[in-house]
């Protein structure tokens, strides 16, 4: 009786071994999307105008998927100035992120911003526009609630119709410091 239940001891623990050591996905060990952890913060962005700097001010909420994954939103607004007239571009998008090992105090980071805003220049009028942000850099963890990063990239504009400026003069380089605030349980 003994050795009998030692056989069935000895083959339960193999069997839980042989279940521990599954395959990893990018979608966790067991496959399954999980919430872990919740961000939001301010962006501070000089963004290039005709070869001109100017500041872009903009806020951003996202859920943490898995450790890695951010997805949210982000409101931005830019204030231009062109030969005295002042440019406006206001929206709201789809904030899309990844952190490379986020555990670790300086860890790469890549975003993308995208959707939908609003130019309005003064005595031309106001158009819709589509904005597009990719960007990528690094973060330091400062503090286990905040995150501290810097990123670079560029930003695309199209759906401008309004005459005297053009899709090419509002896209270009665009270097972000981002304050992160949150938590991330593990």
């Amino acid at each position: 009786m003994i050795r009998l239940s030692t056989l069935v001891l000895f083959l339960f623990s193999m069997v839980a071994q042989v279940d521990a050591q599954r395959e990893e996905t990018i979608f966790n060990h067991d496959g399954h999307l999980r919430l872990t952890g919740i961000w939001g913060g301010s962006t501070n962005a000089i963004v290039d105008f005709k070869n001109d700097f100017d500041i872009n001010s903009a806020g951003f909420f996202a859920f943490e998927i898995n450790n890695d994954f951010l997805i949210g939103w982000s409101g931005y607004k830019s204030d231009l100035t062109d030969d005295g007239k002042n440019i406006e571009i206001k929206g709201n998008d789809l904030f899309l992120g990844y952190t490379f090992r986020s555990h670790e105090i300086l860890h790469p980071i890549i975003y993308l911003q995208a959707g939908s805003g609003k130019l309005e220049v003064e005595d031309l009028g106001s158009d819709n526009v589509f904005v597009a942000q990719p960007t990528i850099g690094a973060e330091v963890n400062i503090a286990r609630f905040f995150r501290l990063s810097i990123d670079g990239g560029y930003r695309f504009m199209s759906g401008n119709d309004l005459p005297g400026i053009s899709n090419q003069e509002l896209t270009g380089p665009v270097l972000n410091l981002r304050f992160k605030f949150g938590w991330s349980w593990r």
